[in-house]
């Protein structure tokens, strides 16, 4: 049987009702996490790190507070648990400690918090661009080709591949350097997936698409 957790609970709640609850959950769950990043700003180094992700929260909020109900939802396990582990997996990153060829020296951490920083900037402006038609998991809402959409196919994932990437060298480790390697695997299956997806619906996409960098 297809794993489809969305339309096994749609045969007892509406399809509307339940877009609705899943809003409110992430929107709370959203506030959770920035109450909790305001409260360290002291815990930053470099200041404009702290501000570059807090503003990746608020607009998280915003785009799931506009977001319009998907196209074409979710199925499976590959378009739906798969995304959401990719979700995530970048926060196990922070259960080593920062190395100390790095935390011992200003100059290579402070480097190494730009390239977060702007890494972050680059997801930040792909997140943005998209707003009404982000998702975490595999769905359809509308094609853009607007904002770095205009050169990389994939930019916010780009900016999370990179963001990740500092933060495995900053907290080095061979577990860490696995878990890196692991997310760029799944980002680019994600990617692919909602390619297909986007093609299946658009068949301008890839027309509009050609000539752009998959990163």
């Amino acid at each position: 049987m297809n794993f489809d957790p969305f339309g096994w609970i749609e045969k007892w709640i509406p399809a509307r009702w339940l877009h609705s609850i899943i809003r409110i959950f992430i929107l709370t769950v959203l506030c959770v996490f920035l109450t909790v990043h305001l409260r360290r700003y002291d815990h930053y180094v470099l200041k404009p790190l702290w501000i570059t992700e807090g503003f990746i929260y608020v607009t998280f909020f915003l785009i799931y507070s506009v977001r319009t109900d998907p196209r074409d939802r979710s199925r499976g396990f590959m378009e739906i648990v798969l995304p959401l582990i990719g979700a995530v997996l970048p926060f196990a990153l922070l259960l080593s400690p920062p190395v100390h060829w790095i935390a011992g020296f200003p100059f290579r951490q402070y480097l190494i918090f730009y390239w977060m920083a702007l890494s972050s900037c680059l997801t930040l402006w792909g997140l943005w661009t998209l707003r009404r038609s982000f998702s975490i998991t595999v769905e359809v809402r509308s094609l853009i080709a607007r904002g770095p959409y205009r050169w990389i196919r994939h930019p916010i994932y780009l900016g999370e591949i990179l963001a990740a990437g500092a933060v495995m060298i900053w907290r080095f480790s061979v577990i860490n350097l696995f878990i890196w390697a692991a997310f760029v695997c799944i980002q680019m299956v994600r990617a692919r997936l909602e390619e297909r997806k986007l093609r299946s619906y658009f068949p301008e996409y890839d027309a509009c698409m050609k000539g752009k960098w998959f990163w």
